[in-house]
């Protein structure tokens, strides 16, 4: 009680006053045994500062070897994907990350710690081989090899770095279990020393140790409480009593503890939730991303691609390559609406699917049987367990599949069908996603359907076309065999004879300008309609100097413009004589149409039929009645 009631006398004296009381004696006491103390400070300083800077050193190492094997990893990535033509870089930082650990296992002493080095070191070098070995099936083109030992590299090098992270954490705690050791010695040492000062001044001063004892217990309990938060220990409170100034930073010093506590809780929970909503964002904007890309591609495909089948092909290709899947394929439905024929496939069952004309019987067989039937998409998320689902032999790794309609104008034309190696594998926004990209495959059929309709009416038109000017022309070619002009000097004459010559001949059948002559002075031009030679232009250059190319372009030119104004003539020529018998007979059925009497119309018929015709001789009869009779009756 007596103590205690000293206690608080002395808690109601300023702490100033006790401390420079408390001062003096500590003062007077350390000037006797202050040579001892400091002796056993220097040598646990000395301790420390040697346990601190090999600690140091081989955190730094490994730290430093850590980072070598991230970076390693990257520059191997970069090989991988040809941004490096070699993984030399990645080989030098896994020959100094080598380097590092073997300065600090010399460095280390603890057993464990030497243990896990040597078996990351050993890792590494399975590691440094194994690179190699990536490099020669890379360099030999062998994609699967390389493929495999990619994966496994970035495997491996993940549990090095793994390994290394929790060497470091461990190390971290080695040198904290060290320093705590150096520190007890460093208070027992305090203790000796208030020892041999409570021995030496017990009796004479008593008051001097109390004094100072209700100054040192606060702080001891004060210094604690901030050497276990400087260890991150948040849970640790300060025990003071009292009414001094102590308890009240005792009590500041709890609370404060605590609302850093909960803030770096919520903090790291907020920080990992934030952290994992951005890893899946991420994951998933470059999966929309490669998605919108794969409908961009397909918009562009839909004017760059005209044939169907290519089309086709490179789409599924594309779905393929950009939305994961193993197996797309396109069905489209025949013109009996009976059934899903595959067009394209990327898989290799597909492949095979498609030399045998593989088809589904519309609202029957499988999801694209009953998708081509209803126009509604199916998704089975689990094939095993999908009552509609077909059992493909030639995909039999299927775990999910989803079918979507190509719809043009609301007819279904055919079907999308997508299949993974995984259950649940498609999500509404895939749905989403690939039903835009199926409205855009219907449209890209439905554009090159239209392009090939037109290509074949163009083709009948331009056969139509250049079958009427053949006939044309060969009604109203000239009369004469061989009719030309020649111009020479500075006359123009009537040609006499055919051209002949070799050069003559030798263009008409191959239809191109053909040069000929000792000097290649000879040029010979055919004159073309619609295809078919029906003249020749023979120049010949009276210098005796051989025809350069723009002489024979502009000479093939000017039998370009020849034959395109045959061509207007002769289509003149015809609308003008078509022209002509349309009013001839006008005029014919005009006459006969002006009289009534039988006798009168068959004699206008004949005669004007007989004026139109250069007076040909016209025989006109219209069978008797009698005799008509006659031939019907039984002989």
């Amino acid at each position: 009680m007596s103590n205690q009631a000293f206690n608080q006398f002395l808690r109601r004296i300023p702490v100033r006053i006790r401390i420079i009381g408390g001062f003096m004696l500590i003062m007077l006491i350390a000037g006797s045994i202050s040579p001892i103390i400091l002796s056993n400070f220097n040598s646990l300083i000395a301790r420390l500062e040697q346990l601190t800077n090999v600690d140091v050193k081989i955190e730094r190492l490994l730290l430093l070897a850590s980072r070598r094997v991230a970076v390693s990893q990257l520059n191997l990535n970069r090989y991988i994907q040809d941004y490096a033509p070699s993984p030399y870089e990645a080989l030098d930082d896994v020959d100094q990350a080598i380097q590092g650990l073997n300065e600090a296992q010399s460095l280390a002493t603890d057993p464990d710690q030497l243990k896990t080095i040597t078996l990351i070191i050993q890792s590494l070098n399975d590691y440094k081989m194994q690179i190699t070995e990536l490099q020669k099936a890379n360099t030999a083109g062998n994609n699967d090899e390389t493929t495999r030992l990619a994966s496994k590299l970035q495997k491996l090098g993940n549990d090095i770095g793994v390994s290394l992270e929790l060497l470091v954490n461990n190390n971290v705690k080695l040198v904290a279990t060290t320093n705590q050791t150096v520190l007890d010695d460093a208070r027992s040492s305090i203790g000796i020393g208030f020892l041999f000062i409570a021995i030496g001044f017990a009796l004479a001063l008593i008051l001097a140790i109390v004094t100072s004892l209700s100054i040192t217990r606060p702080l001891a309990e004060l210094r604690a409480g901030t050497e276990a938060v400087q260890r991150g220990d948040m849970v640790s409170k300060i025990n003071v009593t009292g009414a001094d100034e102590f308890t009240v930073i005792a009590q500041i010093f709890n609370n404060l503890t605590k609302q850093i506590s909960e803030l770096i809780s919520n903090l790291e929970t907020r920080v990992a939730e934030r952290t994992n909503d951005l890893e899946i964002s991420n994951q998933r904007n470059e999966r929309r991303a490669k998605q919108y890309e794969a409908i961009s591609r397909v918009a562009r495909s839909t004017t760059s691609i005209q044939n169907l089948e290519i089309l086709l092909r490179d789409i599924t290709k594309l779905i393929s390559e950009q939305f994961g899947y193993y197996h797309a394929g396109v069905f489209l439905i025949d013109d009996n609406h009976e059934f899903a024929l595959l067009m394209a496939a990327n898989s290799k069952g597909g492949r095979k699917m498609l030399t045998r004309n593989y088809k589904l019987k519309i609202g029957q067989t499988g999801i694209v049987g009953y998708v081509t039937g209803s126009g509604n998409p199916r998704i089975a998320l689990d094939t095993g367990t999908d009552a509609i689902h077909f059992e493909n032999p030639d995909l039999p790794d299927t775990r999910s599949e989803l079918a979507l309609p190509l719809r043009i104008g609301g007819q279904i034309i055919g079907a999308l069908d997508v299949q993974s190696l995984e259950a649940n594998a498609f999500s509404q926004e895939d749905v989403q996603i690939l039903s835009t990209l199926a409205d855009q495959i219907a449209i890209a059929i439905q554009n090159a359907r239209s392009f090939e309709k037109s290509r074949k009416l163009l083709q009948e038109a331009q056969s139509a076309v250049s079958s009427y000017m053949t006939e044309s022309w060969q009604a109203l070619r000239p009369i004469q065999k061989g009719l030309g002009y020649q111009f020479s000097g500075n006359t123009i004459k009537v040609l006499e004879s055919p051209i002949e010559g070799p050069h003559i001949k030798d263009a008409l059948k191959k239809g191109a300008a053909t040069i000929s002559g000792e000097n290649s002075n000879n040029l010979a031009v055919p004159i073309r309609l619609r295809g078919q030679v029906i003249g020749i232009m023979n120049l010949q250059n009276p210098a005796g100097q051989a025809w350069n190319q723009d002489q024979i372009d502009i000479a093939s030119a000017t039998a370009e413009r020849l034959s395109l104004a045959i061509e207007n003539a002769t289509l003149l020529q015809t609308t003008q004589r078509r022209a002509d018998i349309e009013k001839v007979t006008s005029d014919i059925s005009a006459r006969i149409s002006s009289s009534t009497r039988f006798e009168t119309i068959l004699q206008t018929a004949a005669e004007e039929l007989s004026r139109a015709l250069n007076g040909s001789d016209v025989l006109v009869q219209i069978e008797p009645v009698s005799a008509k009779t006659d031939k019907n009756a039984p002989s």
